[in-house]
């Protein structure tokens, strides 16, 4: 068992701020992180409305972060938080390879990408993959199509559109309103469909759809699931708004003693890089 003053879960730029914040105070902090600092951000390509940068891509922007954690010699640890304890004045967080207990704990869990439940994962990165804007460039001048519900791949598919042969949007709705509109002839519609299964030999090659009750089968290079995302909160025992996400005070503290809440994970109107980060600096202070 490791102990800390504070352990912040999560490592996008919400929980680098605050650990930066908490560090700067003297504390003995950790970031908790399932896979590498940046979150979200890294996968944005431009960003224009971060103050001191008139455009800078996610990945720059996020290695000018990692570089002050590291500076400062806050504690990085990857590790997959899957249960935690919070009602006791030391909390209890537990992961797949340690456990790790502080008096304050900082959620900074954001969002995690909603799947399909079959067999994607699979072939995630040999096919699949659940970001338009990251992996786009994969498959220039190919076929490819995406997964979507009541229309929330269409963004997606435009962006692939600009480089891809062409796109298929997969809905569990009617889009014929969209496809109607469409402008663009890259882009078709197959409405009132739903991916059953996904087939390949080390990549994907198949899927198969249900189409108003009957089952087909389409070649594909590719298959982009834009589903939406969802908060990464069930692990938490605090109060949470209607959609799961937690809900906190001003200063990002929750119900519960000693446990706050910041970044695309809290109850908030604007889910934006300089919000998180203004929730993060709160949240360090506080912790």
């Amino acid at each position: 068992m490791k102990n800390f003053d504070i352990i912040i879960i999560g490592g996008g730029v919400a929980g680098m701020s605050a650990a930066i914040y908490a560090k700067r105070r003297g504390k003995k902090v950790v970031i908790i992180e399932k896979y590498t600092l940046g979150g979200q951000a890294l996968s944005i390509q431009k960003i224009e409305n971060f103050p001191s940068q008139s455009s800078i891509d996610g990945l720059s922007l996020i290695q000018m972060f990692s570089n002050q954690v590291l500076n400062l010699g806050i504690d990085i640890i990857l590790d997959d938080v899957v249960k935690t304890e919070l009602k006791s004045e030391v909390k209890k967080i537990f992961g797949k390879k340690d456990v790790y207990q502080a008096k304050s704990i900082i959620i900074a869990t954001g969002l995690s990408y909603i799947d399909l439940g079959i067999n994607e994962y699979d072939f995630l990165g040999q096919g699949v993959s659940f970001c338009a804007v990251c992996d786009a460039n994969f498959f220039k001048n190919q076929d490819v199509f995406v997964a979507s519900r009541a229309g929330s791949g269409i963004l997606g598919a435009k962006t692939l559109a600009e480089v891809c042969k062409s796109v298929t949007i997969l809905d569990s709705q009617d889009l014929s309103i969209f496809q109607k509109a469409n402008k663009d002839s890259k882009i078709s519609v197959i409405s009132n469909s739903k991916v059953k299964k996904l087939i390949g030999k080390g990549k994907l090659q198949k899927i198969q759809l249900e189409i108003d009750g009957a089952l087909k089968m389409f070649n594909a290079n590719a298959l982009f699931i834009e589903l939406g995302k969802k908060p990464y909160t069930d692990i938490f025992d605090v109060n949470k708004d209607e959609n799961g996400f937690i809900i906190t005070d001003e200063t990002m503290k929750t119900n519960v003693n000693g446990v706050f809440a910041i970044g695309d994970v809290r109850s908030k109107m604007l889910k934006q890089i300089i919000t998180a980060c203004s929730d993060g600096a709160i949240a360090g202070q506080n912790a």
